[in-house]
């Protein structure tokens, strides 16, 4: 289903002096109780010049559906990934106030990690988190200890 997102790619590969927000409005429908999306994304409102047709629309997205996706998963990946070195960071600087030298350089070896992720073989679709060494597990944030496989089901 064509997140609001992928639409918004879409439509700026056409038309990339506009702006979402200002130049057009693009929405979803969300269920109000389990804040999933209910059906694919449409323009809701546009305030420039030439508003596409459906069709032009539909065209539009099988063109740069799969880019819209690789883009949109990209971001998210780039987004997590910056939340697991801000974790890093508070990691470095607990081993630094113990004045483990060894923890710190582990810590920067997983940063390096992170930081190369997006060029793993299969970015941003398929790819797998680097691990935190089992030396840092106990002052990593509870929250960053998820490795899993990133696919583009998750």
């Amino acid at each position: 289903m064509l997140t609001h997102d992928e639409l918004i790619f879409c439509l700026q590969q056409k038309y990339p002096d506009l702006v979402h927000g200002v130049d057009f409005w693009v929405g979803q429908s969300m269920c109000p109780d389990t804040g999933q999306q209910t059906e694919a994304a449409r323009i809701i409102a546009w305030h420039a010049d030439g508003q596409p047709t459906d069709e032009e629309v539909t065209a539009l997205i099988e063109q740069y559906g799969e880019a819209a996706r690789l883009h949109v998963l990209g971001q998210r990946a780039r987004e997590e990934r910056d939340r697991r070195l801000m974790a890093a960071d508070a990691m470095f600087y607990k081993a630094m106030d113990t004045g483990d030298a060894s923890k710190a350089q582990q810590v920067g070896k997983y940063r390096q990690a992170l930081r190369e992720v997006p060029d793993q073989p299969g970015f941003p679709a398929d790819f797998t988190w680097p691990d935190i060494p089992d030396a840092l597990s106990d002052q990593a944030p509870s929250n960053a200890q998820d490795t899993e496989t990133q696919t583009a089901d998750t």
